[in-house]
């Protein structure tokens, strides 16, 4: 079992256009705003989703795993085959080393038979909180291993976001992560992942807008890209298309050529793309 230190980034708020979000989200066109709530919602599903599986790949569970700076307890209880491990961030913010922050507990169920071609996992939240916004629902995770070696997890998405200003999102749908390199070194610089999949985000008013990622132009995320400080290194998506849907509108954000120059685009309705910022 490898132990490694993800240095995680997340999509950050990439915003052009400030704009009046509660009327936005009563519309049926694809406003800047959608997309902000994409990324936020992208942020929280893509910490828990490293921490589930890293926290669910070793036992007893290591601090590696927890992507946080030592405000995290894990209490770990077994009946049968049958691990519960639940991760207690405490009442207070917890930062994680990606900068983010959260507290509340995230709740895992899963097998202790580490070397199964498939496993599936499960969990849940209670008071969970990333960066202000309360997380509930549940997924679960299907993870095989391929002929190739590759590992992929399949995520059952099912997840309620309400933000610190009382809006509230809900998602649902399926998310394939699939680690395509550099699982079988104890580096995290030689880490490639590769995430298709297709899910709806539907607002208070009940308006949704969907997400698909082909498995023609997935999103590949490598950590190899430079950090500022040296000797660490950035988690980034540097390559890769999401087609946004809303109504008859749609958006295409375009991640790169594969290079980590921390930008992407978006074109709305065959408009001239427009240059964001992955994050701040």
């Amino acid at each position: 079992m490898k132990t490694k230190i993800l240095a995680l980034g997340m999509l950050a708020c990439f915003m052009l256009v400030s704009c009046n979000k509660d009327e936005n989200e009563k519309t049926t066109t694809i406003e800047s705003s959608d997309i902000v709530t994409n990324a936020k919602i992208d942020n929280v599903a893509d910490d828990v989703a490293q921490i589930v599986e890293n926290q669910s790949n070793a036992t007893p569970a290591g601090r590696y795993s927890s992507l946080s700076t030592g405000c995290l307890n894990v209490t770990t209880t077994q009946s049968g085959d049958t691990f519960t491990r639940t991760l207690d961030y405490g009442s207070t913010n917890c930062l994680l080393d990606n900068g983010n922050f959260v507290r509340g507990k995230i709740i895992i169920t899963f097998m202790n038979d580490f070397t199964a071609q498939t496993r599936t996992l499960n969990y849940s939240f209670e008071n969970f909180y990333h960066n202000d916004r309360h997380i509930e629902g549940n997924r679960t995770v299907v993870k095989t291993r391929l002929a190739n070696g590759h590992i992929r997890s399949e995520i059952n998405l099912n997840m309620t976001v309400t933000n610190p200003d009382g809006r509230v999102f809900t998602r649902t749908g399926n998310r394939v992560r699939e680690f395509s390199a550099g699982y079988d070194t104890d580096t995290v610089e030689d880490n490639v992942f590769l995430i298709t999949g297709s899910w709806t985000t539907t607002n208070q008013n009940g308006i949704a807008h969907t997400n698909t990622i082909s498995d023609a132009s997935p999103l590949r995320i490598i950590f190899s890209c430079n950090q500022p400080i040296v000797g660490q290194h950035r988690y980034e998506i540097v390559s890769g298309i999401i087609t946004v849907v809303k109504n008859n509108n749609t958006a295409v954000i375009d991640y790169g050529d594969g290079t980590c120059d921390n930008t992407g685009t978006i074109t709305i309705n065959g408009g001239s793309p427009i240059s964001f910022t992955l994050r701040n």
